[in-house]
Order: structure tokens, then sequence, then C-alpha cells
């Protein structure tokens, strides 16, 4: 009998935890896990786009649509296991107020391919207690069903699906408040004091003097204004964004807090079960959390695609080590289809068996990541991030835009945030890229032709 779960965030960057080096948000529950877990310091989201997307956390697709002439038919590994006996479950996490968003309903023929389906709906409110939140909710489902899923003497897939930090992330007061006072505490600073003197735009509160009480619920209200105003929320200032960033870093801890509850509950049955656990995000930051740089290609810059990958096995004595060898979200259809003995032969298109990589059962070579968003296609290797900009002129069959156009490339590790383009000065490199792009779209254009 073998468990796998799969805890999943739509929208989590790494940079915010801080076993991926965060120096200030409290995240001891994700660091604990990374304590006893294989963790990926390289895991890349790489299809971002919001409409044509290959969903790879699905169906182990490598290659983006963006690149392909036609939409492939895209078929969900769990289909592949339930034809082999093994019952699948998957917990989703809604808003109450937002709903289904755009992109959960285009996975809804993802979702549907499990056995057993249960949405778990909470609500995201400044005013609202935090077990009333969609984590806190989805995580208390998940913990009460632990029991039931670890004594089915059947193999079993249990996927827990969270929005991860919403497009609002206005948290419960006390999270939505939490790194607040920490900023304010620094306004013996000139530069704190600038920053929170900006913040008398959207409230007439003294920041020059220690707040009191009533000071201080003006300050949180104002700061949670920005939240619920969409068209204030996409004009902040820098000094504004600031204040939303510690909103924003308050909601990763609160899915840092109710992610230890369930992993509390689960590791009690680490020595009497053989399970396999992965936790993991869909993508990256949006905009809240930049610009860092001046480029257009924000989309698919670090914060955008940079995401957690952590994989504990109950049987593993590989617990604490980091790996740098280059993942992307198709790698997680091969794992779990490993993990039962269910995989195929290896397949160019198809990601990388990371048990099979930490095993060092044979060599495996470090892949190149394509990636793509609605505007942008990149690779990116071990060495360097090249990305190019998509032109708009058939929105069937997007064509590269000449060298004229936008082209961007950054050195790797060194350039951690991509601010140092060397386009200019690394013609041979960027040619190389820039070709391998063309074929490889012209190459799939040939093969949907034939």
């Amino acid at each position: 009998m073998k468990k796998a779960f799969v805890v999943s965030f739509e929208e989590l960057p790494a940079c915010m935890l801080g076993c991926y080096g965060h120096q200030w948000i409290e995240t001891p529950d994700f660091d604990r896990l990374a304590a006893l877990s294989v963790l990926f310091d390289q895991h890349y989201a790489n299809d971002l786009s919001a409409t044509e997307n290959s969903f790879p956390c699905w169906t182990g697709e490598t290659l983006p649509q963006a690149f392909q002439a036609a939409s492939p038919n895209l078929q969900s590994f769990v289909s592949t296991l339930k034809k082999r006996g093994i019952v699948t479950s998957l917990l989703l996490e809604t808003d109450a107020d937002a709903g289904r968003n755009a992109a959960q309903r285009a996975q809804e023929p993802y979702f549907s391919c499990f056995d057993q389906v249960d949405t778990i709906t909470g609500s995201n409110n400044y005013q609202l207690s935090e077990v009333e939140t969609p984590i806190a909710k989805l995580m208390q489902a998940a913990v009460e069903r632990l029991p039931g899923w670890m004594e089915d003497s059947r193999d079993q897939l249990v996927w827990i699906r969270s929005e991860g930090v919403p497009t609002f992330p206005l948290a419960p007061e006390f999270f939505a408040t939490l790194y607040l006072d920490e900023v304010l505490d620094q306004g013996a600073s000139e530069e704190s004091e600038e920053t929170l003197g900006e913040l008398e735009d959207v409230s007439d509160v003294d920041l020059e003097t220690d707040l009191e009480e009533e000071d201080w619920q003006e300050l949180v209200s104002a700061v949670a204004e920005l939240f619920t105003s969409p068209e204030e929320w996409s004009e902040l200032d820098e000094q504004e964004r600031q204040m939303a960033r510690v909103v924003y870093a308050g909601y990763v801890t609160l899915l840092d807090q109710w992610l230890g509850r369930f992993l509390d509950r689960l590791l009690e049955y680490a020595d009497s079960h053989s399970f396999l656990l992965i936790v993991t995000a869909a993508r990256g930051g949006n905009s809240l959390l930049g610009p860092v740089r001046d480029s257009g290609m924000q989309g698919l810059l670090e914060e955008s695609t940079h995401i957690p990958l952590m994989m504990f096995r109950s049987d593993s004595g590989q617990s604490g080590s980091r790996r740098q060898f280059l993942t992307q979200p198709a790698d997680l259809p091969v794992t779990l289809l490993s993990w039962w003995n269910t995989g195929s032969e290896a397949q160019s298109d198809q990601g990388v068996d990371l048990l099979k990589l930490l095993e060092g059962e044979f060599e495996i070579q470090e892949p190149h990541i394509y990636a793509a968003d609605d505007d942008t296609l990149a690779i990116r290797t071990a060495e360097y991030y090249y990305l190019e900009s998509i032109a708009s002129q058939d929105a069937d069959e997007p064509e590269l835009r000449d060298d004229s156009q936008k082209k961007e490339l950054y050195r790797k590790p060194v350039d951690r945030w991509d601010v140092a383009d060397v386009y200019q000065q690394s013609p041979e490199v960027v040619a190389e890229f820039a070709s391998q792009l063309k074929e490889l779209k012209q190459k799939n254009h040939d093969h949907n032709l034939s």
C-alpha cells in the first residue's frame, strides 16, 4: 500500500519563504518541511499563459502551447493512475465571494479526472477569523479526512489544491497587520519616515508620532483599502507598494501556519506508512511584488517563475538535502507515475522522474526549460536565461518577432533577480538561443502539418 500527497498552491513565489532565502517573513512550517525533505532550489514554472496553457503539472508536457502551431491533445496523468487501479482524490479551495477564477475554470477538465472531487469554500476578509479563510477550511478538511485515507488499504493519490496567495491578499487582521509594526518601528530612519509619510494619501494618520490605538486602526484600514479597490491597487506608488507587500507577506504566513496543521498530522504516520509528500506551486508572485527592474518581460522573470518544490518520502534518508538540478512542473506527473511504477519510457517532451534522479539510478542530463506567457517566449539553462517577445500579428499562430524586437539575456546563477541584461554584450549567445526558438517553432509547425 503506497500513498502520495500533493499540496499545491496556484500562486506562491519561492522568494517569500525562509527556506528559499527570505530573511524576515515567518514561514516555520515550510522551513521545517524543507529540513525533512529534498528541496529543489531551481524549480521554475514554465507555462504562464492565461489562455492557451498546457498545465504541465497535470499533463507532464514540457513544451508550452505557445511554441506549438496547434493545440495538442493533453491528457492528465491522473487518468493513467485510475486505469492502474489507484484511487484518486482532489480537494479544491475556493473563495465564497470571488468564486472560481479563470485559471481554475480552465483546469476543470483535469479536476474531473479524479475519482472524488470536493470543493472547500472559505472567505478572505480583513474582518473575519482566520478559521473562515479558504486555506484554513481546506487544511482542516484534509486533517479530518487523513485517518480515512491512511486506513484505506488501496494505493491512493490525494491532491490538495490551494489558490495560494490570492490576487488581493487581504488576510484576517492579525495576519494582514503582522508585519506592519515592524515597518513602523523603522521610523527612525529617514527612508522609513518617507515611506510611511506617503500613506497620508490614503489616510489622515500622523506618522510622525507614536501611533495611538485609533491611529493604528486608521492605518490598517487604509492599507486594507488598497486591496478592496482594484483601481487603487493598479496605481500604487512605491511607498504604498511597500506596505502592500507587507500585507502580502502576512498571507504567506497564514498559508504556512495552516500547512503546518496538516503536516503535523501527516508526519504521525511516517513510521507506519509508505507515502510520498510533494509541496509545490503552479506560479510565483504577481505584479504586486515588482517591479524590481526595468524590463518589458515582467511576466516571466524571477518573482513570477521561481516556485517552491519539496519532496518528502517516509522511507527515505535524504532529509534536509538541496538539489540545484533544473526542474519544472512537468516533472510532477512523471515522478508520481514512477512512485507506483506505472511510468513509460522517457520521452523528450515529458518531464524528469525526480525519484530516479534522487536515487542516482542513472545520469540524467539537466534539461533546457522552455517557458512562455502571453507575450514572451524563453529558454532557461543552468548558465543563461533568454527571453524574446512574441509578435501578435496572428493570434492563432504567433510568430517570433524579428531581430529589431525586444530580447533579454541574463547570466545564471549569478544574476538571481534578472536585473543585469547582457543582451548587448553576448550577441553569439543571443543568436544561438534565438535560433533554437525559431527551429523549435518551425519543427512543431511542420509536425502539425504532416
